[in-house]
């Protein structure tokens, strides 16, 4: 008992001369060393304090020992959630892959140009402004072709009025004052030939008498009772009368033949040939087609907008000629934003459509949640990068599609960059 009360007066000694050490300038400390010091020495001479001491250490490094394993074995209660907290920490840190990724409209930004089939085209008037909507097919500029455009339409369209006029009386025939006039010019060549005829027959009954009456005088002329004049004058009468006679005949053929050609008029004036008809469908046709042209020409003299969507920017004014690079508008349907996620490579495999996802950024408040839309086919290099010195620049992604759940909230903050968190 002595021993065991000695053993824990050394451990007391041995605690207040640690205390000592860690503060030298502590008075106290020196005076309960001086104290320890006195008490040890009438001691020092005791042979059988020695191993008493030596018995005393080895019980309390047992002790020590004893009490650290049950600490270690028995953790404090408000140790176990810190733990418990951090494992969960990890676990969800495990279950979602982060990446980077910027925003962008549905469809993407499509940059709208100017027809090609016109080459170089110059804007005479912008009909939109940055941030406008506009439907698919509204027109947002007119070019230089415009006017040009409009006056071939016109003289396109007039033709073709004609043509269609001119078909529709072909078909119709000829008017009915139009045959009854061509019915009389055939009457009347009919009534001329009558005449014609007449003035023959009496022609011809002329001339037999003058015949008769030329070979009469003859036979008196050669018994000598009229003279050479006398027989003449009938002669040169038969002569006469025969060439009016040929005369006659030529009239009554020409008289046949205005006939026969105003019967062939009239004919053609009644009748609707098909070959006609064919000719003035034919020249309606090509009429139409020349209209049609001119109103594609009138089209690609507008620039219409491809999809329905915003103005994002405007890269061609007024005056100027339309790049063939950037086009004259850029154009995005904000309606409804995706964000573009870089996920790398390796970790594409964990990656499936309609997974959760959540958006972050300094620019707006919050967080945005969407889903997995789709996923890329093609490995590129990265094009987002963040700020982190430290990251890597030049790593293979592929793109992930993220329809966003909140679009209003970034519908004006196209290619902003954006931290994204997919769970897996």
């Amino acid at each position: 008992m002595q021993v065991d009360e000695q053993a824990d007066k050394q451990v007391e000694t041995s605690t207040e001369v640690s205390n000592i050490s860690g503060d030298t300038q502590s008075t106290s400390g020196k005076n309960q060393t001086i104290n320890m010091k006195k008490a040890l020495a009438p001691k020092s001479s005791n042979k059988l304090l020695i191993p008493a001491i030596a018995l005393a250490i080895a019980a309390l490094g047992v002790s020590v020992w004893f009490a650290i394993g049950r600490f270690s074995s028995n953790p404090s209660p408000t140790a176990s959630p810190a733990t418990n907290t951090t494992g969960n920490a990890n676990k969800e840190q495990l279950k979602a892959i982060s990446a980077l990724g910027r925003l962008e409209p549905q469809g993407e930004v499509v940059k709208v140009a100017s027809p090609s089939a016109l080459g170089t085209s110059r804007v005479v008037k912008l009909m939109v402004k940055e941030g406008d909507m506009v439907k698919q097919g509204q027109v947002i500029a007119i070019l230089d072709s415009y006017d040009r455009s409009v006056a071939t339409l016109l003289q396109a369209q007039s033709q073709a009025q004609e043509s269609d006029r001119n078909l529709a009386r072909v078909r119709a025939g000829a008017k009915s004052g139009d045959i009854i006039a061509q019915e009389g010019n055939v009457m009347s060549a009919a009534a001329n030939i009558k005449s014609v005829e007449a003035n023959a027959a009496r022609i011809k009954s002329e001339l037999e008498i003058a015949g008769r009456d030329y070979n009469r005088f003859l036979e008196v002329y050669k018994e000598g009772a009229i003279s050479q004049t006398v027989l003449d004058t009938y002669r040169l009468k038969v002569e006469t009368l025969q060439g009016q006679f040929l005369q006659a005949q030529q009239q009554i053929q020409q008289a046949q033949f205005q006939l026969r050609q105003s019967q062939g008029l009239l004919s053609s004036v009644r009748e609707v040939r098909p070959t006609d008809i064919q000719f003035a469908e034919a020249q309606l046709q090509t009429a139409m087609v020349n209209v049609k042209k001119a109103e594609v020409d009138l089209d690609l003299a507008q620039v219409r907008a491809p999809i329905d969507g915003q103005v994002l920017k405007i890269n061609t004014k007024t005056g100027e000629v339309v790049s063939q690079t950037n086009g004259l508008v850029d154009l995005g349907n904000t309606s409804q934003m995706y964000a573009v996620a870089e996920i790398y490579e390796t970790d594409i495999g964990k990656i499936k459509v309609g997974q959760k996802a959540t958006i972050e950024s300094e620019a707006f408040e919050g967080e945005i949640t969407g889903k997995v839309d789709r996923i890329g086919l093609r490995i590129a290099k990265n094009d987002v990068l963040g700020t982190d010195p430290a990251a890597k620049t030049d790593v293979r992604i592929i793109e992930v599609k993220i329809k966003l759940d909140d679009s209003a909230k970034v519908s004006g903050l196209t290619n902003l960059q954006v931290r994204v968190k997919v769970e897996v």
